[in-house]
């Protein structure tokens, strides 16, 4: 009965709701339930909570939907919040991956930091769009213009080092790898000869081929660097809140304040409102609050 994709992937990850028994079912019991689902967030323990309100009225259990409008969502958080996996990073992660990756990768460390860096300095879209069609020619000083592939283009204010690693990468033309006889350098192929980030012709589909490619590098980022699973878009939130951080610094507002719940502060609003402006961000302040909670 759901539309939505999204929705309808997160019902899925929740299946297994619907194996206990809720009979006998206590609020202690319930609470267990809850948190043996692993929440990474308050937003997850109340789609947990909303999914079960929904299944209880499908199973015309009106006790058990009144348990569940009486669960303390704080008091859950605070449980699940321990084992919860990290969904985000800091700036000082940030810094040190980054170094990392010049430091031990053997081949290629130009291209896969630059990426990294492009995220989350705010150079991102859902269908990758904006780093696909990214080229050298599109770089003026440290202002990048973006172009996504719906014909919407905008510009961006990074730094002087992304800015140089971006003209550099515009004439990169190889992807390095190891064989039995040493370095081996593939062609590699963009939509202009100047473009950022070329990619190895393969089969499928040339969309395909472009974001395979760059999901594929950030996930052995994750892999090899973090030890936890980072989304793209979480990389990309996660740039997002170190520059509000850093923009609310200025008017002494901590951010922890600046994000507490019923914070109507103006300035922490027209702060936030304002980053998500300059990133393209097609978000409500009060939607990019719910996904940072926690």
């Amino acid at each position: 009965t759901f539309d939505s994709p999204n929705t309808v992937k997160v019902i899925n990850s929740l299946q297994a709701l619907g194996q206990h028994d809720y009979g006998g079912c206590t609020p202690i019991d319930l609470e267990q339930i809850v948190l043996s689902m692993k929440p990474n967030s308050p937003k997850g323990i109340t789609t947990i909570l909303y999914v079960l309100s929904l299944y209880a009225k499908y199973l015309k259990d009106d006790r058990l939907h009144n348990m569940v409008q009486d669960m303390d969502r704080g008091a859950l958080w605070i449980m699940a919040k321990p084992n919860a996996t990290k969904k985000f990073i800091s700036y000082s992660q940030f810094q040190e991956t980054c170094k990392d990756i010049d430091l031990y990768e053997e081949y290629n460390s130009l291209y896969i930091c630059t990426l990294f860096r492009c995220l989350y300095e705010g150079i991102y879209s859902d269908d990758m769009s904006v780093i696909k069609n990214l080229r050298s020619s599109d770089v003026n000083e440290n202002v990048v213009i973006l172009r996504e592939d719906n014909g919407n283009s905008y510009e961006l204010q990074v730094s002087d080092l992304l800015a140089k690693d971006l003209m550099k990468l515009g004439n990169v033309n190889t992807w390095s790898r190891n064989n039995r006889y040493g370095e081996c350098k593939i062609k590699t192929t963009g939509l202009y000869e100047d473009s950022c980030f070329k990619v190895e012709a393969r089969g499928g589909s040339e969309e395909y081929s472009y974001r395979y490619t760059y999901y594929r590098i950030l996930r052995k980022i994750s892999k090899d660097y973090l030890g936890y699973n980072l989304l793209p878009l979480q990389l990309y939130v996660s740039g997002m809140m170190h520059r509000i951080k850093l923009n609310l610094s200025e008017y002494d507002i901590n951010l922890e304040d600046a994000f507490a719940p019923k914070n109507k502060n103006r300035t922490v609003n027209k702060i936030i409102a304002e980053e998500l402006e300059r990133c393209n961000c097609d978000t409500e302040v009060r939607n990019f609050r719910e996904i940072v909670k926690g």
